[in-house]
């Protein structure tokens, strides 16, 4: 399917590997053009290199998304190194697990920096930039924690929680400039990052990290983690020119990890995982 992306502009957050960078070469090889941005050079530089490789204009901004300063210029670099931003896609983000107790003040201000305020700071500097285009986008990249209990995930699951309502305020606030505002909430997937995380999450629960991956793999209707690329490629069509109709809303890419129904069942659910732990 041709989605409409060719020549298109789009500043991705935190894409120089993982989710970004899957959602970014999704992007590119539908001809779009993107602005990745990372804190370091090194691994930014070679991201940029393989966007470019698929043919089309790649740029990346050195930011740091913890301040609103540092979102600024990333928004107002990518729209001025690519010319003009038609899609933003806020991904930056990251677990620090722990609990109520051991959790401190400074990992709380940068869970909720980097993790939430990143994601309201971007899009009010990209604004004005999505604004000046045609049926211009924006997707949140959140995830399961904001849909569903996982214990320890407390640094995800409160912004994932608050990224799905601003989406839907934004969406709101946004609509009759013509921008669609999505939320994207991937399952758990095969990304350098879950390395550090599943080991953290298990020496929280008292296991080990192969536990903690194969425990969330089987709590999947696949039975599986997800691979980077598919991500991507849902990612790509949510903000596509094919998308047109479709806002406010979060589109979940996990594998059948969230088996909700309805509210109601949703809390029997997580009522039956507790008795079962």
């Amino acid at each position: 399917m041709e989605l409409g992306l060719k020549a298109k502009n789009a500043a991705i957050s935190g894409s120089s590997q993982g989710i970004g960078d899957a959602i970014a070469t999704a992007l590119a090889k539908e001809g779009c053009n993107v602005a990745l941005s990372a804190r370091g050079q090194e691994g930014l530089n070679a991201a940029v290199k393989e966007m470019q490789a698929l043919g089309v204009k790649a740029v990346g901004v050195v930011t740091d998304f913890s301040t609103e300063e540092g979102c600024k210029r990333f928004a107002n670099e990518a729209a001025e190194k690519l010319g003009s931003i038609d899609i933003l896609v806020n991904n930056v983000g990251g677990m620090i697990p722990g609990t109520l107790d051991s959790l401190t003040e400074e990992q709380w201000d940068k869970a909720l920096s980097v993790n939430l305020m990143s994601y309201v700071y971007t899009t009010k500097h990209a604004v004005p930039h999505l604004k000046k285009a045609k049926g211009a986008r924006i997707l949140n990249v959140s995830g399961v924690t904001g849909r569903q209990l996982l214990p320890g995930a407390l640094t995800t699951t409160i912004p994932n929680t608050a990224i799905i309502g601003f989406s839907k305020l934004m969406a709101a606030d946004l609509g009759a400039a013509g921008i669609t505002v999505n939320n994207i909430c991937p399952g758990f997937t095969n990304v350098k990052s879950w390395g550090p995380r599943a080991e953290a999450m298990a020496k929280v629960r008292g296991v080990t990290a192969d536990q903690v991956r194969a425990g969330i793999a089987a709590q999947t209707l696949l039975g599986r983690w997800a691979e980077p690329e598919e991500i991507g490629n849902v990612a790509a069509f949510l903000v596509s020119s094919k998308n047109s109709y479709m806002t406010g809303s979060t589109v979940e890419v996990c594998g059948g990890f969230l088996r909700y129904i309805s509210r109601e069942s949703g809390r029997r659910a997580i009522r039956r995982e507790r008795l079962e732990r």
